[in-house]
């Protein structure tokens, strides 16, 4: 009798140069699930995706993929089962969208055989979802951010395995491509059977789409099951050091989770008297969390530039924070960019989180390369590498390198930003 499991966990942990990464991993995966991964920075999200697709190895307990052991199956044999959509992929060599999309078959060509008719119908059919025909002559390393994600998602869907894994696979997509591209992994996954993986950092997105959800934290499994039991108040609370409001989503019946922005989590501390002001960089979704954190402290914030409908401008409305907005999906104009100027002029101190930038937000980088002339103080928060942040040409990675080299007070995740503001104002 063939079984419904795709994929089996038992024992699993995984070391760096001999520091615990993640520790006795349990978990069972049912074939045709969506299941989301969720758990704040450092959890181990990552790094149990590169195991589950052998990136990583060896590794210590069991991983199964349809009931054989990953450690008996060749790298190879792996990727005709599980194919990866990364947050960032860079190319070595300059090839073309055909091309590199066409490597997704590597796995279903034979050793001296070339690609026949239907590898070749496969990626027709990838670029059609996709919408990559239109530059499918085009070299990758021409494109814009967004195309270079389009291109691999269309990669991972010719690869045509039972199993995909998503680790963050939106980031670079505008909104209309976001929602596009979920709902066709969404549709993959209800009629044509796959397993679909994702890892989020968005957990309403991951709300959305998923039945399933494990929480990590701290390199285990904190809880896992039913989205529902899962993604609790208390849970967050726990895991997130944030508290929140669990609600349905009025238009989808979904899960839906908003920030409590009424809770003081200082531990008795007495943060009405805090007098410093921050202004935080915003886009992207980028700037909530971090707000959220430094409200619950009591410090006096801004935020700016924002296009709205971003969930960034939904956390300074509810907070009552003083913003600089944009029309949606429009550059930021040069009116909008002196506003933010002036919020940066009359703070104490600026923080820039990794943000993803392009021509359409660059000046918001500017505004802190002007903060720099300005003598005020900045935190940057330097999880991503920024060289895999710039999608035009370098711009961005050059005014982000003289922001650090200012002086500038690096962090690695939001998580530091409250030890970090002491030090710098120790």
């Amino acid at each position: 009798m063939e079984s419904n499991i795709s994929l089996q966990a038992c024992a699993l942990s995984f070391a760096y140069n001999k520091i615990p990464i993640l520790k006795g991993i349990d978990f069972t995966i049912e074939k045709g699930s969506f299941l989301s991964i969720i758990g704040p920075n450092g959890a181990g999200k990552s790094t149990l995706v590169n195991i589950i697709s052998k990136v990583l190895f060896p590794f210590e307990g069991e991983l199964e993929i349809e009931g054989n052991s990953i450690k008996k199956l060749s790298s190879h044999e792996v990727a005709k089962k599980i194919a990866v959509v990364p947050q960032y992929s860079d190319m070595g060599f300059n090839f073309t969208v055909s091309e590199i999309i066409l490597m997704g078959r590597y796995p279903h060509i034979k050793r001296f055989k070339g690609e026949t008719r239907h590898d070749y119908d496969i990626c027709k059919k990838a670029m059609h979802l996709t919408r990559t025909e239109q530059f499918s002559s085009r070299k990758y390393n021409e494109l814009s951010g967004g195309e270079k994600q389009r291109v691999i998602i269309a990669q991972a869907l010719a690869q045509d395995t039972p199993v995909i894994i998503l680790d963050e696979p939106t980031s670079h997509l505008d909104i209309n491509f976001q929602i596009e591209f979920m709902e066709l992994f969404y549709d993959l996954n209800k009629n044509h059977g796959k397993t679909i993986i994702g890892v989020f950092h968005d957990i309403n997105l991951a709300l959305q789409y998923s039945e399933k959800i494990i929480m990590l934290k701290e390199g285990k499994i904190f809880s896992s099951g039913n989205a529902s039991d899962v993604v609790t108040r208390t849970n967050m609370m726990a895991v997130f050091n944030s508290d929140v409001y669990v609600t349905k989503n009025p238009f989808t019946g979904r899960l839906y989770v908003s920030p409590n922005f009424n809770l003081k989590i200082n531990k008795g501390k007495n943060v009405n008297k805090k007098e410093i002001k921050i202004h935080v960089i915003g886009g992207g979704g980028a700037a909530s969390h971090i707000l959220n954190i430094l409200h619950n402290q009591g410090y006096i914030l801004s935020t700016g530039v924002i296009n709205n409908l971003d969930t960034d401008i939904n956390t300074a409305q509810e907070l009552g924070i003083i913003f600089v907005n944009e029309a949606p999906f429009s550059p930021i104009s040069k009116e909008a960019y002196l506003r933010n100027l002036e919020l940066i002029k009359n703070a104490d101190m600026v923080v820039l989180p990794g943000i993803e930038f392009g021509n359409g937000n660059i000046l918001n980088l500017e505004a802190v390369y002007e903060s720099v002339r300005l003598n005020k103080k900045i935190i940057v928060i330097d999880e991503i590498d920024i060289s895999k942040r710039d999608h035009i040409n370098g711009k961005a990675s050059a005014l982000y390198d003289e922001i650090i080299d200012s002086d500038a007070y690096v962090i690695k995740t939001d998580e530091d930003i409250i030890k970090a503001i002491s030090e710098v104002f120790t």
